[in-house]
């Protein structure tokens, strides 16, 4: 009893002064916090004591966090370490300093500030001493979470040490100090005098993120061995890594010089390998050699600022605004990624539709707190300014093709597993260029084959892939798509386009989505394959080049497999399906409702991303926003409104149509499936068809369109066609009945109508293809001279009504459908030249396959 007369009660906790209070409003309501900041901490409160943490002894950092405690109305610091202020320390220290009574030993105030349930404030390190070249913090005379350690072995309740972490500097790290380090201490361990300049010029930018709780009880019950001292050294140095990370995460890893990563790539020795093997073929010295390489990799690497992509991030801000009606972001998927980037170097494989791709992503992440990735970006947009604007902003530049230059490949190689191993986000777009049609493109497997290599070989080093899929309700590349589409060549980028260009600001395009997939664990996919392979693939590390090749296509194919998952339907893309599935020249407004709430229910079945603004409650549709995407459409001149009576009827014009079609693509993956078994099942009009005889014609098509369209990889083609049968059933589609199915009649059918006409256009582009093939009999033709010839043919055939859609007549349907027809052995092409396939003696062999696609056609 008289012992715990003695013993002094727990501090209030701290009440700035009137200066400091004005310093509170004035400044820390400017402070970005982490969306999940307070719940995270809230809920550690519920389990147990919050002991905050921080790295670097800092009175700012105390009186900040201390304010977005009282904000946000969360568990108050009761004790801080000294902060080195004598008669202004916090919490009766500086009045027991000026009174000259005796401190108590922070120790004790620690455990007893815990032990009574209340909240602290631990710095793990100090500042470096001026002039110091280390780049690590000091440590601190009184070790506190050895305290902590002890104090929670007799302690039934858990202590959860909360590590904090402000971001007060737009600068990372940098791997060499330079004056200003030595002088104010390095950006990570800044000195009291850098921290405030840091607070002056950046405060309306700081940050604050949280790490995950660490449970001192959890882990000392999983350590039952360790020794006080050996505990604490161990939760020091976890805390410390989790608060490195998350500072990773907003400023990115440690920067090096482009001059120096150019010099660690040189002296690697696959490089040097390849540079003399160069100078041998070349006959050149070596040094001439590596001169030639140290060129190509200054063309090549990044010169990120974050000063540009800050200026950047305010410009496009504005931008955005000007163009869109609002960014729609998966900011649960965003938390994903953070957590991600923690504890992996991330890859982000974004679809590709517009050139504003490159801007959108890494605007989204800096805005909300991540560190924008270094992005892989096609040469042809290095022109000046351009080009110096994108390197400044984290673009590296990749020629388009490698051929003829063995050197260089190794060096974007080199440079790839680089930035990997450095703890860098990369980005690049696994189709390579943009989508002119709306449904992705087929992947190229270059870049990807070198993460692939690059990450089977950093041992050490955690890969993880991101799919993302970026959304727009109207592309602003329309009428270049169109013109490019109906067989017109493609257009340079240069200055004037881009100045043209700035039109766009004057319009409005609508929405855009930007939308996470499931992130793929390189490690984890490795174990998959070597599964997969029925004990063909041991490891990763033995498999043969072959082997490798699969093994990056099938990644591949998930990763556009997940951005096709993550695709939201938006309101232009839903009212263009409903438009161009329809048989008739014109829609009332009433039809149209209609057939947009039926492609929303079946949407519905296959947990398809909906766009938010397109219901109203649950299951119905919002008509305004039916009415928003008509006039976007009207206002871009695509469709025709005719009132003529008291429901207004809705036209496509002519020769707009395949601009509408790129819209309708961006969804129309997810009806697939159904639209085969459509197609197959309507060619027996209304006769009952044998479900096997079913499943060969869908099949056919299957392969048919397998450069069209991405089917699911984690089924076999029986699965899925197995899966699509039963949820058509199910919905009342299809009957079923004994091993043969029929399209169900009444208002059901007009469902099957419409899924079979979305793939109206791809039958007659492949017939068209196959009508061309017959020119190629005459003798080789220029693959370019061959589409021009064969879209003439193609319009010549829509005059005779032999093709009903205009949209048709594009000249990237004859691409992939050459590559079909080269799949069947109808034509060949060498070197750009078009041949007769070995299976084709006559025109006979073309005709005879026909049927198999008119037999489709509806």
């Amino acid at each position: 009893m008289p012992e715990l007369a003695r013993r002094s009660p727990t501090p209030a906790p701290y009440t700035p002064n009137a200066i400091l209070r004005w310093l509170y409003r004035r400044f820390f309501a400017h402070i970005r916090v982490d969306e999940n900041w307070s719940r995270g901490v809230r809920d550690a409160a519920s389990k147990g004591v919050v002991v905050y943490v921080m790295r670097s002894l800092s009175f700012l950092d105390f009186i900040c966090l201390d304010f977005l405690l009282k904000k946000f109305g969360l568990p108050l610091v009761r004790f801080v370490n000294d902060l080195g202020l004598w008669i202004l320390e916090p919490f009766g220290k500086g009045e027991r300093r000026l009174s000259l009574r005796r401190q108590i030993p922070e120790t004790e105030a620690l455990e007893q500030t815990v032990g009574d349930g209340f909240s602290a404030l631990l710095f793990l390190r100090r500042p470096p001493k001026l002039g110091s070249q280390t780049r690590r913090g000091r440590e601190l005379e009184v070790d506190l979470i050895e305290a902590l350690v002890a104090r929670q072995r007799t302690s039934s309740q858990p202590i959860l040490l909360v590590p904090q972490t402000f971001v007060w500097s737009k600068l990372a790290a940098t791997a060499s100090p330079s004056l200003l380090d030595l002088l104010f201490g390095p950006v990570q361990w800044p000195g009291r005098v850098r921290v405030l300049f840091q607070f002056l010029l950046n405060y309306r930018d700081a940050k604050l993120c949280s790490g995950e709780p660490f449970d001192v009880r959890a882990f000392l019950e999983k350590n039952p061995d360790l020794t006080d001292e050996q505990a604490a050294d161990k939760v020091r140095y976890a805390l410390l890594r989790r608060m490195e990370r998350d500072r990773a995460v907003i400023l990115g890893p440690m920067k090096k010089t482009t001059a120096r990563i150019q010099d660690e790539l040189l002296r690697s020795p696959r490089v040097r390998t390849q540079i003399e093997q160069y100078a041998g073929d070349k006959g050149i010295s070596y040094a001439k050699a590596e001169n030639v390489a140290r060129k190509q990799l200054r063309r090549l690497c990044a010169k990120q600022s974050l000063l540009v992509v800050d200026l950047l991030h305010r410009f496009f801000t504005w931008v955005w605004s000007k163009m869109y009606d609002g960014v729609v972001l998966d900011k649960d998927g965003l938390e994903r990624v953070r957590e991600a980037a923690r504890d992996a170097s991330l890859v982000l494989l974004p679809s590709h539709k517009s050139h504003i791709d490159y801007l959108v992503l890494s605007d989204m992440l800096y805005g909300h707190a991540m560190m924008p990735p270094l992005i892989a970006a096609g040469d042809n947009l290095s022109f000046w300014p351009l080009g110096v604007l994108l390197r400044r902003g984290g673009a590296f530049f990749i020629r388009r093709s490698f051929h003829g230059d063995a050197l260089y490949p190794v060096l974007v190689e080199a440079y790839v597993r680089k930035l990997l191993a450095e703890g860098f986000t990369i980005e690049f777009f696994l189709e390579g260029g943009r989508s002119r049609i709306g449904k992705p493109l087929p992947p190229k497997y270059g870049l990807l084959s070198m993460v692939f290599e690059s990450a089977s070989k950093l041992r050490s080093t955690k890969v993880k892939l991101v799919p993302i899929s970026i959304g727009y309700e109207r592309i602003i590349e329309e009428r270049s798509f169109v013109h490019e589409l109906s067989g017109g060549d493609k257009q340079s980028e240069n200055v004037s386009d881009l100045i043209k260009s700035s039109s766009i600001l004057r319009s409005k395009w609508g929405r855009l989505y930007v939308q996470f997939g499931d992130i793929i664990d390189f490690d984890e996919f490795k174990e998959e394959t070597v599964q997969r392979s029925g004990g063909e693939i041991s490891s990763l590390d033995d498999i043969t080049p072959e082997q490798q090749r699969n093994a990056v296509r099938a990644l591949a194919h998930k990763v556009m497999y997940s951005i096709n998952e993550v695709t939201v339907v938006t309101p232009a893309a839903l009212v263009a399906t409903a438009l161009l599935s329809h048989q008739k020249r014109g829609m009332t407004r009433a039809s149209l409702l209609t057939a947009c709430e039926d492609l929303l229910a079946t949407l519905d079945v296959m947990q398809a991303r909906i766009a938010q603004q397109l219901r109203i409650g649950e299951g119905r549709i919002r008509e305004d926003t039916i009415d928003e995407a008509l006039h976007l459409f009207l206002d871009a001149r695509l469709i025709i409104a005719h009132d003529t009576g008291p429901d207004p009827i809705y036209t496509i014009h002519s020769e707009r149509r395949i601009a509408l079609e790129y819209y309708q693509n961006t969804i129309i993956h997810f009806f697939v499936p159904r639209a085969m078994i459509s197609a197959s099942v309507l060619v027996d009009n209304e006769q009952w068809v044998d479900v096997a005889r079913l499943n060969d014609r869908v099949r056919q098509l299957s392969r048919l369109f397998k450069h069209e369209f991405m089917y699911r990889t984690d089924a076999t083609f029986d699965e899925i066609f197995q899966d699509a049968l039963r949820d058509m059933a199910k919905d009342g589609e299809i009957d079923l009945r004994e091993g043969y199915a029929q399209a169900t009649e009444g208002a059901m059918r007009h469902r099957i109508e419409r899924y079979a006409m979305m793939l109206q256009t791809f039958f007659e582009s492949y017939l068209l293809a196959l009508r061309g093939a017959e020119i190629v009999l005459d003798g080789p033709i220029p693959r370019k001279d061959w589409y021009k010839r064969t879209l003439a043919l193609g319009q010549q055939m829509y005059l005779a009504g032999e093709i009903e859609r205009r949209e048709s007549l594009s000249k990237l349907k004859l691409e992939t459908a050459l590559k079909a027809l080269q799949d069947y052995r109808l034509v060949q092409l060498n070197e750009d030249i078009l041949e007769r396939g070995e299976d084709v003696e006559s025109v006979a062999d073309l005709h005879a396959l026909e049927p198999k696609l008119t037999g489709f056609l509806r």
